[in-house]
Order: C-alpha cells, then sequence, then structure tokens
C-alpha cells in the first residue's frame, strides 16, 4: 500500500509540473517582426518588437543564429552578433516564450559585410618616366597620392581630405573632398599603374623638364611642394 501510494504521489507531481508548464488554456505570445539594423564586417545588430502575451504573461527572448543557441532567457529588444566571418549569410530565429508552454517565433537572414582595410595616406610625388633626350634625360614627375596593390582587393576608393602644391608664381592650389574609386581590372584617369607595378598612382598634377634646363630646381621644388592626406578603403572578397 504504501509503494503504491509512492508512485501515485510522483505521477501525481509529474502531471501537475507538466499542466503548469503546458497550460492549455494559456495562449502562446503574439507576433512579432525582427529587424536588421547594421551589418559590419564581423557582426550585425538586430532588434525586434515586443511579443505581447494576451495572458499578461512576462516574456523572454531565446536566439539562434545558424540553429546554435546565441541567448535564452532574455527580455532585451535587441541583439549585438560579434565574431562573425566576413562576407558571410546567416539564418537564425527567435523564440518569444512565456514560461506557461507558449511560444512564438521570427525568423531573420543577414549577410555580413566583405572585409576592409582603411588607410590614411600622405601626398607625395614619384618619377613617371625618363628617358634620354639631347644632353640630359626628360623626366616627367607626378603628384598626388600613391595607393598599394592588393592581389585580392576588389575595389578601392579614394577620398582626399586636403591637397595642397606651390605653383610656379607662387599661388597655392588647394582641393578636398574627391572621391575616385577603381578595381585591379580598371583603371580610369586620374588612376593609373605605376611603373613600380606595386602601387596605383592617383594623378593629381604633374611637371615635364630636362635635367639640363636651368628650371630643373624650380620644377623639382614645385613637386615637392606638395602635401595632404587622404583615406583609402580597400574591400576584399569575392567577384
Amino acid at each position: 500500500m504504501k509503494k503504491f501510494s509512492y508512485v501515485f504521489a510522483i505521477l501525481f507531481l509529474v502531471f501537475n509540473c507538466s499542466s503548469e508548464e503546458n497550460d492549455p488554456d494559456n495562449l502562446d505570445p503574439g507576433p512579432f517582426s525582427v529587424t536588421i539594423l547594421e551589418t559590419r564586417m564581423d557582426g550585425a545588430n538586430i532588434e525586434w518588437t515586443e511579443a505581447i502575451d494576451i495572458d499578461d504573461d512576462p516574456i523572454t527572448y531565446s536566439i539562434y543564429l545558424e540553429d546554435q543557441l546565441i541567448s535564452t532567457g532574455g527580455t532585451a529588444l535587441s541583439y549585438n552578433f560579434t565574431g562573425l566571418e566576413p562576407e558571410t549569410s546567416y539564418d537564425g530565429y527567435i523564440i518569444a516564450d512565456d514560461g506557461r508552454g507558449g511560444t512564438s517565433q521570427d525568423d531573420f537572414f543577414f549577410a555580413t559585410e566583405p572585409e576592409t582595410i582603411i588607410l590614411t595616406i600622405n601626398a607625395s610625388n614619384w618619377l613617371h618616366d625618363s628617358f634620354p633626350e639631347g644632353e640630359g634625360t626628360r623626366e616627367v614627375h607626378s603628384v598626388g597620392f600613391q595607393v598599394p596593390i592588393y592581389e585580392n582587393a576588389i575595389s578601392y576608393q579614394l577620398e582626399i581630405i586636403t591637397f595642397s602644391i606651390v605653383n610656379y608664381d607662387g599661388s597655392i592650389y588647394t582641393t578636398s573632398g574627391g572621391t575616385y574609386t577603381w578595381t585591379n581590372e580598371t583603371q580610369s584617369d586620374p588612376v593609373y599603374l605605376i611603373d613600380n607595378m606595386t602601387e596605383y598612382g592617383v594623378y593629381l598634377g604633374s611637371a615635364s623638364i630636362n635635367t639640363i634646363n636651368p628650371s630643373y630646381g624650380e620644377t623639382i621644388d614645385y613637386v615637392t611642394s606638395r602635401s595632404g592626406e587622404a583615406q583609402v578603403i580597400i574591400t576584399f572578397g569575392s567577384n
């Protein structure tokens, strides 16, 4: 008799707990929606609307990414994913849980951004070409910005922050805000491949002179008077 009473007590407790977790009269939390706020190279920010529960039960949220549980039991309505791979597609979903067996779910999808590097480079000058001419050498000097070449880059973007050069008459030419884009496959004026084959030149000025010309020193002073900065964004990934 004691054994029977013991088994009955256990069954009663199990049935009672199951009834509390899956109340047949309980209503599921209402629908909600997820919004992708931002994607980055290594992460993303998401937020979602509140799941309203008609039974007024407190709602918690579980976050899944690629079917892996990322966070559970939270009440916040946003999440910041970090440590993800660049240029990768991710699927996920959020489950709203009222603690009584009622749930609702919304799915989401995002793709992380391609990997990028950002450089700040100074204005420079370089010898673009030279060849014998008469008793001297004809030199063609270029002025602007030199950008390193990356074989796996899919795009380059250079934005001039500021640039100035002292003209032959002493006046100062300045500019800012110009933006140039190109790829390893396609460049257009004023972007071209420098002879060293390791850099692109963003050409903003030039000077051509023979080394025996009395004005040679003045010309060199002109090209070396350049100054300024530019920001370069180099993006990597699949074409």
